[in-house]
């Protein structure tokens, strides 16, 4: 076994062992995590490698991480890297809201994986996805993959200096990077910055780990204190919370509003959507749809798909200049990301913004209706086609 592939799962267990991600463990998953932890330590690797894979079936993501590092590496049995990838994306959680709990390090892997092609297809869209994912989270080298991602101009169709300052600045508040002393010097990042945005990370997670029962007015104050800290995932909860409702507290649209603004300054896809909806439609603030289009452009640059889509869908009904070209690159990216194709094949059944590709149209409705985890019409489009 190479000393470095140890190495790296015995780095890994120390960085979990005080802190791991919120998560619908039961009390024998977390205790199998534990002794996983402690066999690691001991190099005992074969028993650390059953004990996570207990605390994954239990629903500890922590458990997931660690048994797909241990996969991926062969440390403690055979290598795999397919059933790798399926547990990292375990723990992994994404949905639409963002508000599960997730593990960073398994987003991050499972974008590294992505974008190498390992255990399966490359796929350097959804991998973008997954480090903003884990940017959002609070992983500083997640924001500097992110980055990179950002300056392929082929990948996602938008993209400004200014956003892709905001993302590498945020890889330079959580760890060093090459280009950070680029970014002390022109300001975008300094050494108050970094220690108050350390800080909010620690009360985002803490907000995250309050035992039930705790006044629901403690996770507001916390998520509250991190958002000014310069979190943008704080902000964007926080606008979730005053949305929905802080348990029994009453809901504040407008608070929210304000709430998913900032995240979306900081850049926070889920935010920059959510205020595209809210000019959109004109909910809580004066209906804008110039300036929702520039709100779902933000959103779209950071790799957040919806926002993406939207953006789509606004130039294909004509509520802006139309841009049917950028429509179809902006709906090519979210196929690619691995949020749904049926759009994309229907501009490419159709022709529109680009020359009519019925075999790239069955490709990708036949990926999407194979894909049992994804529920969408694929499968009758794709039996239209004949």
């Amino acid at each position: 076994m190479p000393l470095s592939a140890l190495l790296a799962v015995a780095a890994l267990a120390l960085s979990l062992l005080i802190a791991h991600p919120a998560s619908a463990a039961t009390p024998q998953a977390e205790a199998n995590y534990r002794a996983g932890q402690q066999a690691v330590l001991r190099s005992d690797n074969v028993t650390a490698r059953r004990e996570f894979e207990r605390a994954c079936d239990g629903g500890h993501l922590g458990g997931c991480t660690m048994l797909a590092t241990m996969v991926a590496d062969g440390v403690g049995g055979p290598a795999d890297l397919r059933r790798a990838r399926q547990l990292f994306a375990k723990a992994c959680v994404v949905n639409i809201s963002w508000s599960s709990a997730s593990d960073a390090g398994a987003c991050l892997m499972l974008g590294d994986m992505y974008a190498e092609g390992e255990g399966g297809p490359q796929k350097p869209a959804r991998a973008a996805y997954l480090y903003a994912r884990a940017c959002d989270i609070g992983d500083g080298e997640a924001c500097d993959g992110l980055a990179l991602m950002m300056t392929q101009e082929d990948l996602i169709p938008l993209n400004t200096d200014e956003m892709l300052v905001i993302i590498a600045g945020r890889a330079c508040l959580t760890h060093e990077v090459e280009y950070c002393e680029d970014l002390y010097e022109i300001g975008a990042v300094d050494d108050a910055q970094a220690s108050t945005y350390r800080a909010a990370l620690g009360m985002f997670n803490e907000a995250h780990r309050l035992p039930a029962g705790t006044p629901p007015s403690r996770k507001k104050d916390l998520l509250t204190d991190a958002c000014e800290g310069g979190l943008a995932r704080a902000c964007a909860r926080a606008a979730w919370e005053w949305k929905h409702g802080f348990q029994n507290m009453p809901v504040d649209p407008q608070r929210a509003l304000d709430l998913y603004l900032r995240a979306c300054v900081l850049g926070d896809g889920a935010g920059c959507d959510e205020v595209g909806d809210a000019l959109r439609s004109g909910s809580a603030i004066t209906k804008n749809l110039a300036d929702a289009a520039d709100a779902y452009s933000l959103a779209c640059q950071v790799a957040y798909p919806p926002g993406c889509r939207s953006l789509a869908g606004m130039h294909r009904r004509g509520d802006i200049a139309a841009d049917l070209p950028l429509a179809r690159a902006l709906e090519r990216f979210v196929c690619d990301s691995g949020w749904g194709c049926v759009a994309f094949a229907d501009m490419l059944i159709k022709g529109v913004g680009g020359s009519p590709d019925l075999a790239r149209a069955r490709q990708v409705l036949q990926a999407e209706c194979d894909n049992k985890d994804f529920s969408s019409n694929a499968c009758e489009v794709l039996a239209t086609l004949g």
